[in-house]
């Protein structure tokens, strides 16, 4: 008898802390001003990295993710830009600050972030309007800062500048943006693709202010072909802003921030091929 009631005891005890831990752990959805909700406790690991982490890149062996901080920088980075490198495996997270980055700087990181094809190197893009060719000392101007990657470090190796892209006939640039010289328009590097083809790799960019995209040889920094996709007499009008190509390397789209589409760009024979539209606004410069 006392052995039933001891196990009754027991059962009821182990209901009760059951009840209580699946209370106690039940998700919550808490709605945002933003239409949008929070769900808490958070699922999984929650890691502390520099400010305004803009995007992600993995790695080709799939053991790191590199992130790129293109805010004003935290205490702990000192006011800098930085990237950080998520460990997979570990889940350690290590962050790298750039002293050409800091608060008082003429360039700043933007949106582009990709590996090379054996993952010894990284490429993020760098965008300046304040002195977009470099000319004054400790300015880069626009282009691609070239970092090495080795065991999960990252270190400055070079820097691509990308200069003032050549205006088509009868575009003209807003006001605003007429730091470059008659003619040219900034490009303020965004997106960056990998394009691998015929045993080498080239990197596609989406040059934001300039409406263009172009490929670069990642070795020399030698423009290899550009691709208009401007949609009005200004310049810029469209943003291309993200980059996506296919594994086979013939083929890549680019989101166009401002005109509600994607530009589909045959790589192989260097033309924009196709205009995927979205919902947007009938006023063409809306």
């Amino acid at each position: 008898m006392k052995r039933a009631l001891c196990l009754a005891v027991l059962l009821c005890a182990l209901a009760g802390t059951l009840f209580w831990a699946r209370e106690r752990f039940q998700p919550t959805q808490i709605p945002l001003p933003t239409s949008k909700q929070l769900t808490v406790p958070v699922p999984g690991r929650v890691g502390r990295l520099n400010s305004f982490p803009a995007t992600i890149a993995l790695s080709p062996d799939g053991h790191y993710a590199a992130i790129l901080n293109d805010g004003y920088g935290t205490q702990e980075s000192g006011g800098r830009q930085s990237i950080s490198v998520l460990d997979l495996k570990t889940n350690q997270i290590a962050d790298f600050p750039d002293d050409r980055f800091s608060e008082d700087a003429h360039q700043s990181y933007f949106l582009g972030l990709a590996f090379s094809a054996n993952g010894d190197q990284l490429y993020a893009s760098v965008g300046s309007i304040t002195d977009p060719t470099g000319e004054k000392p400790g300015d880069l101007g626009n282009g691609i800062a070239v970092y090495s990657f080795r065991d999960g470090k990252v270190a400055p190796e070079r820097f691509m500048k990308i200069p003032p892209q050549k205006l088509a006939a009868g575009k003209k640039i807003a006001f605003g943006l007429r730091n470059a010289r008659a003619g040219t328009a900034i490009p303020y590097p965004a997106g960056l693709a990998l394009i691998q083809s015929g045993g080498g790799e080239k990197l596609l960019v989406a040059n934001n202010l300039s409406d263009n995209v172009v490929l670069l040889d990642p070795t020399s920094g030698r423009t290899l072909q550009e691709f208009d996709l401007s949609t009005s007499n200004l310049v810029p009008s469209s943003f291309p802003y993200t980059l996506v190509a296919s594994r086979d390397g013939r083929r890549a789209w680019c989101s166009l921030w401002n005109s509600s589409r994607v530009a589909e760009l045959d790589i192989t024979n260097g033309k924009v091929v196709r205009w995927i539209p979205f919902l947007g606004s009938k006023d063409p410069i809306a």
